[in-house]
């Protein structure tokens, strides 16, 4: 049975001459050296899906879901092809025909969408957490329940000691010495709950750069829902969130410090691109947003950074890289900035750790051995701190750095501004 929903690819299809270059681009084929890991595997299964030499089978669907989505093979693909996009059309059809599992569906269109239900989520997640739930439930097997390959998480995911950040709190949002900006915040699911230290970094840090910070009302800003094909709770959520943050349009900048956020709210305009009604909407929301490093490079600082010691190196998460964001020299010009900090760049340093979202509790093999690549280059620089712009990337980093033993500490890009920032106490906003 032939595959009609992929049609409006085939010309994108057809560009692939079979050549095999993406080869060199791929940590997922590093890994497992199939050809369905490689863009030119997942090429043919498309072209056979619309030709209807195969069905939109279970079996066809599993050989597709390994993909990082990363565009590594897009980086040596002479036509450019973005496979991801395939592979995600490909993961939609087939949820348009076989439905996705009940947690899946759950979390897309009843949790991810409403930020109450996603606060009340979280809270609920992060208090298992401390209190030693998830190991209980690990080892009881009710991850593996819900889905087999879940069993992991609970190993993969970081201790969250500190409280989350609640978007209905305003005494967490510090006020600048002068008001040289006005900017909404945009905030992270995962750096809410997993990594709320690095929230209030980066709101000291934008204030201390005259920005006179409005917490938006957002939830989930839609990517995890796209990156499973669901692109219908994907717009749905897309639609909310655009109605939620209305009152943006006279803001300078709505800016997130997570990569993976920053630049889907930059995508609504593709991913409403056909609605009548947000598609004007979509596209004055997509010119206003900014990813931290982005906004932070672009302005002159009113302050001066204190001098900090020892050497960093920076990884690219994928959506910042220049294979989606183009945000790579922003942040190691101000990396770089910083006095007394010594730089030293990374081989591979824009390759995937393998954390991808969910990917690394989902694909566990693959992405564990993606990130031992990417931290035995971590360790080639010997730096003692290596930086990012993604929770996600945060917590498989210091996963990576935890099974392999290397002394190097995990830190966002905000968090390293702020220190040096601290090193001044008349710096310090109000």
């Amino acid at each position: 049975m032939a595959t009609p929903e992929l049609l409006p690819h085939f010309d994108t299809i057809a560009q692939c001459n079979r050549c095999g270059f993406c080869q060199a681009g791929c940590p997922v084929f590093r890994v497992t050296g199939e050809e369905h890991s490689l863009a030119r595997g997942r090429q043919a299964i498309a072209r056979a899906l619309i030709l209807g030499n195969l069905d939109l089978s279970p079996e066809v669907i599993g050989a597709l879901e390994d993909c990082l989505l990363c565009r590594g093979c897009t980086a040596h693909c002479f036509p450019g092809i973005k496979t991801d996009e395939i592979v995600t059309a490909i993961r939609h059809a087939y949820i348009g025909r076989h439905g996705q599992p009940t947690w899946r569906k759950v979390l897309f269109r009843k949790i991810l969408s409403d930020s109450k239900r996603l606060e009340t989520a979280g809270r609920m997640a992060l208090w298992a957490k401390r209190h030693g739930l998830g190991t209980a439930a690990e080892k009881m097997g009710l991850l593996g329940a819900v889905d087999g390959r879940l069993r992991v998480a609970n190993r993969v995911l970081p201790k969250m000691q500190s409280k989350p950040f609640l978007r209905g709190e305003k005494s967490q949002v510090p006020q600048p010495a002068k008001v040289l900006y006005r900017i909404g915040y945009f905030a992270s699911c995962g750096l809410s709950f997993e990594y709320p230290e690095v929230v209030g970094a980066t709101l000291r840090v934008l204030a201390r750069n005259g920005c006179e910070i409005t917490v938006l009302d957002n939830t989930c800003c839609g990517r995890p829902a796209h990156a499973y094909g669901d692109l219908d709770a994907a717009r749905d959520i897309a639609r909310k969130n655009i109605d939620r943050m209305a009152g943006a349009s006279g803001l300078d900048a709505i800016i997130s410090e997570c990569g993976s956020c920053s630049t889907f709210l930059k995508e609504y305009r593709d991913l409403l691109r056909n609605d009548p009604v947000y598609a004007p909407k979509a596209e004055a929301l997509s010119k206003k947003v900014r990813s931290f490093s982005e906004f932070l490079a672009s302005v002159d600082s009113p302050v001066t950074l204190g001098a900090l010691s020892g050497t960093v190196t920076y990884h690219d998460p994928c959506h910042l890289s220049n294979r989606f964001g183009k945000i790579t020299a922003q942040p190691r010009k101000l990396l770089k900035s910083i006095p007394g900090l010594a730089y030293k760049e990374m081989p591979e340093a824009d390759w995937c750790c393998g954390a991808a979202g969910s990917y690394t509790f989902m694909h566990h093999a693959e992405a564990k051995g993606v990130l031992e690549r990417k931290m035995a280059n971590v360790e080639k620089t010997g730096a003692q701190t290596l930086v990012t712009e993604c929770p996600a990337c945060m917590m498989h980093l210091e996963f990576g750095a935890k099974g392999k033993g290397l002394p190097v500490q995990v830190r966002h890009l905000s968090q390293i501004l702020d220190e040096a920032y601290l090193a001044l106490p008349s710096a310090s906003p109000k």
